[in-house]
């Protein structure tokens, strides 16, 4: 019942900083920023290196999302509250091979404006929460693997919902860090900042 009004009560999400360049974005060329600040999807003070940004050239062409290298079994965490609409824990297959795109353990969560936060690579079993389950902010959900289309262990992280065209797109994320509230580069460490 509580996931049905969940979806009832959904406003279209509408992000301003969609007209911006990934350029833009990176460089903090932009005002009056309204989109959500959300909370690196670690453990509290946890050092994280972004290995692949926005557009990176090894798998990111044309991509909105973030990868985060960090070890098997690192703990991963919601970068937002919402309620999760999709798992999948069973596999234990990797590698760069275009069979592998279908054979990542990821997270799906939805939050109240509408969009979805994606989490990717969990390790077989390591996805720790279940479809339907209501998750808060920096709350325990899986550990980080190497499934899918992957060359090593990382955490993909992603957040889809619709430009103000009403497109479904990949919105660009800021984060609450140590560094203060910033959109991520890559080549850079971080550390986890929760409220």
């Amino acid at each position: 019942m509580k996931l049905v009004l969940f979806f009832i009560l959904l406003p279209l999400v509408v992000f301003s900083q969609q007209n911006y360049s990934t350029r833009e974005l990176k460089d903090g060329k932009f005002r009056n920023d309204s989109s959500y600040i959300y909370t690196l999807p670690f453990e509290h003070k946890k050092k994280v290196f972004l290995v692949q940004g926005y557009e990176s050239m090894f798998s990111h062409k044309g991509e909105r999302a973030l990868d985060f290298k960090v070890k098997n079994g690192t703990r991963v965490c919601a970068a937002r509250e919402g309620i999760v609409t999709a798992t999948r824990k069973d596999s234990d297959k990797g590698g760069l091979k275009p069979e592998n795109l279908t054979d990542g353990n990821y997270v799906v969560i939805l939050h109240a404006d509408g969009s979805s936060a994606w989490y990717w690579h969990f390790q077989q079993e390591g996805v720790l929460v279940s479809s339907g389950d209501t998750v808060k902010t920096g709350q325990l959900i899986g550990l980080s693997g190497n499934t899918g289309y992957s060359a090593f262990p990382h955490l993909h992280f992603e957040v889809q919902g619709y430009n103000s065209s009403g497109e479904h797109v990949q919105l660009p994320t800021r984060f609450y860090t140590q560094q203060g509230i910033i959109y991520l580069r890559p080549g850079k460490f971080y550390r986890s900042f929760h409220q």
